[in-house]
C-alpha cells in the first residue's frame, strides 16, 4: 500500500492549524476563565479565612467578655452578700443597743419607783414616828425636863465657835435678849440665866416670856434672830435624818 505523504503532510498541517486555532480560540479563553475562576475562588477562600479569623477573634472577645461578666457577676454577688452581712451585723448591733437602752431605762424606772415607794414608806413611818414622839415627849415634858434642856442650851451657846459667839454677843449687846420657855422658870432659874448672860455679855438686858406653843425647851431671840434648843427642834432634826434614809436601803 502506497503512502500519500502529501496527504499526510496536509493532515498534519491541518491538525496543527486546528490545535493552534483551538488553543487560540478555545483553550485560552477557557484557561483564562478557569484562572479567573480559580482566582475568584482563591479570593473567596482567602476572604472566608479572614472572616473565619475575625469570627474566631470575635468569638474569643465574646468569650472574654462573658468571662468578665461572669467574674463581675460573682464579684457583685459577693459584694451584695458582704453588704447584707454588714447590714445584718449593724442591725443586730443597733437592736442590741436598743434592747440594752430599754433595759437600762426599765431598770432606772424600777429603781425610781422603788425609791419613790421607799420614800413614801419612810415618809409614812417618819410621820408616824414623829407624831408618836411628839405625843410622848409632850406628855413627858415638864419643868424638870425643860430645866435640863435649858442647861443643854447654855452649854451649846458656850461651845459655839468664837466667830459665832462674837456675832451673838454683838447682837445681844445691841438689842438685849428675850428668853422664851413653855413653863415659867422659877426665881432660881431666872437668876442663874441672868447671871450666865451677864457673864456672856456684860450689861445685857434680859426679858423672860412664857409661850405654850413651845414644846419643852428654850428659845433666845435678839435683833430679829433666833436660837433655840427644844424638843420641837430635836424632832425636826430627827425628821431630817429619817428623810435621808430612803436614799440608802430600807
Amino acid at each position: 500500500m502506497a503512502i500519500d505523504w502529501f496527504t499526510v503532510a496536509a493532515q498534519i498541517v491541518n491538525f496543527l492549524i486546528l490545535v493552534w486555532l483551538l488553543k487560540k480560540l478555545l483553550f485560552r479563553p477557557i484557561m483564562n476563565a478557569m484562572e479567573r475562576r480559580e482566582l475568584g475562588i482563591s479570593g473567596r477562600l482567602r476572604q472566608a479565612h479572614e472572616q473565619m479569623g475575625e469570627a474566631e477573634a470575635l468569638q474569643q472577645q465574646y468569650q472574654r467578655q462573658l468571662q468578665q461578666l461572669q467574674a463581675e457577676k460573682e464579684a457583685a454577688l459577693d459584694q451584695a452578700k458582704q453588704e447584707a452581712e454588714d447590714e445584718k451585723t449593724v442591725l443586730l448591733q443597733q437592736l442590741n443597743e436598743e434592747l440594752q437602752r430599754k433595759k437600762a431605762q426599765f431598770d432606772s424606772d424600777i429603781r425610781q419607783q422603788q425609791q419613790e415607794l421607799d420614800e413614801q414608806i419612810a415618809s409614812a413611818l417618819t410621820d408616824k414616828a414623829l407624831a408618836l414622839s411628839d405625843h410622848i415627849l409632850t406628855q413627858l415634858a415638864d419643868q424638870t425636863v425643860e430645866q435640863r434642856i435649858i442647861e443643854q442650851f447654855l452649854g451649846h451657846l458656850a461651845a459655839l465657835p468664837q466667830t459665832e459667839q462674837s456675832e451673838i454677843k454683838q447682837t445681844l449687846h445691841q438689842h438685849g435678849a428675850t428668853l422664851i420657855t413653855r413653863f415659867q422658870p422659877d426665881d432660881a432659874t431666872k437668876r442663874k440665866l441672868l447671871q450666865w448672860f451677864l457673864d456672856f455679855v456684860p450689861d445685857c438686858s434680859l426679858i423672860f416670856i412664857q409661850r405654850d406653843t413651845l414644846i419643852c425647851g428654850i428659845a433666845l431671840e435678839a435683833g430679829g434672830r433666833s436660837w433655840e434648843w427644844t424638843i420641837e427642834r430635836y424632832l425636826g432634826e430627827l425628821e431630817t435624818e429619817l428623810i435621808k434614809l430612803p436614799g440608802k436601803t430600807i
